[in-house]
């Protein structure tokens, strides 16, 4: 996503640990944190904590370039939990695609499908409480068809990881499976270079591929436990860690 300036990339840096913040919230069943931040109109639902300020209740649509980010990250926690959406933060989500297009997101030629993919996880999930939102029908997913080159290929699946969630699945996903030891190679490189960031989505796809029975030489867990006390205190990180745990049901870990 481009920005104007360094403020704006501020802004929109702290709207997505908001939004993270929240739906993190609704995953570990934390009181009062069911609302997002700007997509409520009573400044009263707005939680200083999680980093939000009373003053962005009056604009609603502060934190929409958090919900753009995190596309179906801010819904899984209503998927695994099985919980209700709010209609407020349905609609904000819809209204995030209207207000940030694909083409204001700075993608490039080579990085344009990543982002219809993610779009069309978030579009997917958004059916299962009721929304449709249109979005463009991704390809066939060549660019991850192989791991032949291991490196290169685990950072695509990182930057995929919003994918990798039960109800989802696709050409995206039969890479994932088919190429396990692959995604766990790629999460110790990323751990062995202290980018938590990486790992922790590498590891989202290690928990759905595990879930549905596939195995790898990668104990999941203290992995997990490790990126969070490492991590660098993204709260967008955590969620990753938190999501991939529930998946695996290791929730007490």
């Amino acid at each position: 996503m481009p920005f104007a300036d360094t403020s704006s990339h501020e802004e929109y840096t702290a709207a997505v640990e908001r939004v993270a913040g929240r739906a993190l919230g609704v995953l570990m069943d934390t009181e009062g944190s069911v609302v997002p931040t700007g997509c409520a109109t009573d400044p009263s639902h707005i939680d200083p904590a999680a980093g939000g300020s009373r003053d962005r209740g009056a604009d609603p649509d502060a934190d929409l370039p958090g919900l753009r980010v995190l596309g179906s990250d801010m819904l899984a926690p209503h998927v695994l939990r099985g919980t209700p959406l709010p209609a407020d933060q349905a609609e904000a989500a819809a209204r995030a695609f209207t207000v940030f297009p694909p083409e204001t997101l700075g993608t490039s030629a080579d990085t344009a499908w990543i982002l219809t993919w993610r779009d069309w996880a978030t579009a997917r999930t958004l059916t299962r409480f009721g929304l449709s939102v249109d979005v463009p029908v991704p390809g066939d997913g060549a660019q991850v068809a192989d791991a032949t080159t291991w490196q290169a290929w685990s950072v695509r699946m990182a930057q995929l990881s919003p994918l990798a969630l039960p109800g989802l699945d696709g050409p995206i996903h039969a890479a994932a499976r088919r190429n396990a030891d692959s995604l766990a190679r790629g999460t110790v490189r990323a751990m062995l270079r202290r980018d938590y960031r990486t790992a922790a989505r590498i590891a989202r796809w290690l928990a759905f591929v595990r879930a549905d029975g596939v195995t790898y030489p990668l104990d999941l867990a203290p992995l997990l436990r490790h990126i969070r006390v490492f991590g660098g205190g993204s709260t967008r990180t955590v969620l990753d860690t938190r999501i991939a745990q529930h998946v695996t049901g290791l929730e007490g870990s």
